[in-house]
């Protein structure tokens, strides 16, 4: 249904509710609107005592819980006497049934689909996919001969070039990383032969520095110093 239609529709029945309330407080008079004010203000007094017990509740909350409740409870009754004036006894007791069938059918589906969600298995989360590694690939730059290196450049080199296998890198990339270890490992040997057999003594690995043993000795000839 439209949505002006639905607003008009809902303004018709408020202006007949009205009006009906007008004529149940013509029709109860004196003594009669007097009991309905009466039980209203019990009603609500009785609402704002439990809305003040209610966790979270204060003085605030409860008189407002309390006036809505007397007001809504003095119009309904102001309109079941203006509709028992106008249509009558029995008629203003079926529509009473019906209207109190309908707010109960509205409550226990509203409450079964509480329980429902407080019942419902929380949704599991997905499982964390790791992220991928990075793969790295393009054109390998030249680098300086590992002659003209001094020993602690050549440990700098050496870490660095086990940083680069640890990665994901393609083949054309990694066979330059193996031939640069290996000559790394050539021009140590032959800068220091003694502190290469103690370093390889030691156990040596991807995060071991080399230069820590080997030393630029003068008899090896280079020019590294």
């Amino acid at each position: 249904m439209p949505v002006p239609l639905v607003r008009s529709a809902q303004f018709l029945a408020l202006l007949a509710a009205a009006a009906l309330a007008v004529v149940g407080a013509l029709a109860l008079r004196g003594p009669g609107l007097v009991t309905v004010l009466v039980t209203a203000a019990v009603v609500g007094a009785v609402s704002a005592g439990m809305a003040s017990e209610m966790p979270g509740g204060g003085r605030g909350r409860a008189l407002d819980t309390g006036g809505r409740v007397a007001g809504w409870t003095a119009g309904v009754l102001l309109l079941l006497a203006g509709l028992a004036a106008v249509a009558g006894a029995v008629v203003t007791l079926l529509v009473t049934v019906v209207v109190a069938a309908v707010a109960v059918g509205l409550h226990l589906r509203r409450a079964g689909a509480r329980s429902r969600s407080a019942v419902r298995p929380a949704p599991r989360p997905s499982p964390s996919v790791p992220p991928r590694p990075v793969r790295l690939e393009g054109p390998v730059l030249p680098r300086p001969s590992v002659g003209g290196l001094s020993a602690r450049a050549l440990g700098e080199e050496w870490l660095r070039t086990a940083a680069l296998l640890e990665a994901r890198i393609g083949p054309g990339l990694r066979r330059s990383v193996v031939d640069r270890r290996e000559a790394i490992l050539d021009e140590l040997e032959r800068r220091d032969g003694t502190g290469f057999a103690r370093w390889l003594a030691d156990g040596p690995s991807l995060s071991s520095n080399p230069a820590d043993h080997v030393r630029d000795l003068p008899a090896a000839g280079t020019g590294a110093a």
